[in-house]
């Protein structure tokens, strides 16, 4: 995706974790609301950013509660949904910051 060009692999990495920060600060919110619409919305975002960054087990997740949440669906699930992606999004800032050195 990159290529060879660190500065823009670092720069790719940077804009990945400020992103999920705040859309996890925004999933709590919008959980806490329970606004499903804006919930479906966010998670399709989540899921586009996680495809391009090739973390592919949380667009999967993200496209599952992106589809749940715009019907309204099993709203009992959401919290797993929301526990996964925050251990992910965990686990992705450890792995990646070796990069940003």
């Amino acid at each position: 995706m990159t290529g060879n060009d660190r500065d823009m692999m670092k720069e790719m990495i940077t804009l990945f974790l400020h992103q999920l920060a705040e859309m996890r600060v925004d999933v709590d919110f919008l959980m806490e609301s329970q606004n499903w619409m804006d919930l479906s919305r966010l998670a399709h975002k989540i899921k586009s950013s996680s495809l391009v960054m090739g973390v592919e087990q949380m667009a999967r997740d993200m496209k599952e509660l992106e589809l749940l949440a715009k019907e309204g669906k099993d709203t009992e699930t959401y919290p797993d949904y929301i526990e996964r992606l925050n251990t992910m999004i965990e686990i992705i800032g450890i792995e990646l910051r070796p990069y940003l050195e």
